[in-house]
């Protein structure tokens, strides 16, 4: 059940929406919401400290407080006109602290609420590959563009018998319960035929059955690829969410969006639940 979110706050532009989209999700759920906030604070390279003196130091950390205090005064105003539960979570870290803390808190909820990062915006494509990796718990991200008026009665589900995929199913659960329309698309790769994705489509469809909860087996030829693929469909039958398996590869210690995954999130014009 969704009985738990949190959303991240910046004090940027992008709050409002990001706000908006985790109310509705609220709403939907009758849900806490817990805006969280990480002011970070200045955090000097080693070599850097010593080019300062220590009334110096003191003076930038309490000019990055005093910023965080005037947006975390925003942040409040934003949160005390929503009409769901919510509190607004604050912590002063350093810089290069500031993911790690996100992530921690994270941890702590049902479901991580964002805008589906811009395509120039590093910065919250990191954080939300950091969420989905290291949370735990899906994340559903929304595009800008249809945040006035979710709509979730029609769902595409990507199915393949994978971890991944199985933890976006289970995270889901609550959405495909309320839907009206679910469809399962196995698209096909070089390793399954038709006849076998079908089957895995049958499978996946029996315990979506013992939840209550019906659906359409779809499978697809991988055609433009996975991810245009999943879109494409998501188009034709005008779903409001599309439900995935986040996928990526480690590279030394971190992990790295998969190229179907990285797609969605960049493509997508629809909301996206994503489990790991």
């Amino acid at each position: 059940m969704v009985k738990d979110l949190c959303v991240h706050l910046d004090g940027g532009d992008g709050d409002k929406d990001r706000l908006e989209a985790a109310r509705q999700i609220a709403v939907m759920f009758d849900a806490h919401l817990s805006g969280v906030f990480v002011n970070r604070l200045p955090d000097m390279p080693a070599a850097e400290i010593y080019s300062y003196s220590a009334s110096a130091l003191d003076d930038m950390q309490r000019q990055a407080r005093e910023k965080g205090d005037r947006i975390a005064a925003a942040l409040e105003g934003l949160l005390s006109g929503l009409d769901v539960r919510n509190e607004l979570r604050r912590f002063d870290v350093l810089s290069s602290r500031w993911q790690q803390t996100f992530l921690a808190e994270a941890r702590l909820y049902d479901l991580f609420v964002s805008t589906l990062p811009q395509e120039d915006d590093h910065e919250t494509m990191a954080l939300v590959e950091s969420v989905l990796f290291g949370a735990g718990h899906s994340v559903l991200l929304v595009s800008p563009k249809c945040i006035s008026a979710l709509d979730f009665s029609t769902i595409v589900l990507g199915w393949r018998n994978t971890r991944e995929a199985a933890r976006a199913v289970d995270e889901a659960l609550p959405f495909l319960k309320r839907a009206d329309r679910v469809s399962v698309c196995m698209i096909g790769d070089d390793e399954l035929g038709r006849i076998e994705r079908v089957t895995q489509g049958n499978d996946i469809a029996r315990h979506l059955d013992r939840h209550g909860v019906s659906v359409e087996l779809n499978p697809l030829p991988e055609g433009k690829g996975v991810g245009a693929t999943l879109l494409d469909e998501a188009d034709l039958l005008n779903a409001g969410l599309i439900v995935m398996g986040g996928y990526g590869h480690t590279r030394l210690r971190e992990w790295v969006l998969g190229g179907a995954t990285r797609e969605i999130l960049k493509r997508s014009e629809v909301p996206v639940l994503m489990g790991h």
